[in-house]
């Protein structure tokens, strides 16, 4: 019992002395200004955020419709295919749009790290499927962007990636 006591104790006491250091400081971190990356359009060099893109089921097609894979037939993220991002800080993920173009059609996944995936569709008859309030990806996570139908029942996307808009959260030196 003694041991549990002074084990307690040493953390709490380490814990105040930490937040008696942290007194008067600002916790909250402020993110960076929004950054769009808009995949129709070279992406400028240096990029203001550094991220990597890996595909599956292809190469790597970019033009003036959006990014996706050459593969299955056509230049969009089609089933068998798969796009992953990868930022080298940690990032607020504020939106992204995909473009189902005129013969693609909606749906698939997005999942962002270790979180559940979610679902691609848009009740919107619109050819850009715009998802907002995605979330903290921490720094080398994978937001991965995967047409394959979310659950049995449901069908398949295919589409291409042309939005893409986060902010950074400050790196600690």
């Amino acid at each position: 019992m003694r041991l549990f006591y002074l084990f307690f104790f040493t953390l709490f006491s380490g814990s105040f002395l930490l937040f008696a250091e942290n007194k008067g400081k600002e916790v909250v971190q402020k993110l960076g200004e929004s950054i769009k990356f808009d995949w129709t359009k070279p992406i400028p060099i240096p990029s203001p955020l550094t991220l990597s893109v890996s595909v599956k089921g292809g190469d790597p097609a970019q033009d003036p419709d959006g990014f996706g894979v050459v593969g299955n037939g056509s230049n969009r993220v089609d089933s068998g295919e798969a796009l992953a991002i990868r930022f080298q800080q940690d990032v607020q993920v504020d939106s992204l749009s995909l473009d189902i173009g005129e013969t693609g059609k909606q749906g698939g996944f997005i999942r962002m790290g270790s979180k559940p995936p979610v679902q691609i569709s848009s009740s919107s008859q619109n050819r850009v499927i715009k998802i907002d309030k995605l979330g903290l990806l921490k720094r080398g996570e994978m937001l991965i962007l995967d047409p394959k139908a979310f659950k049995k029942g449901l069908s398949g996307g295919s589409w291409k990636l042309v939005g893409l808009t986060a902010r950074a959260y400050p790196q600690e030196n």
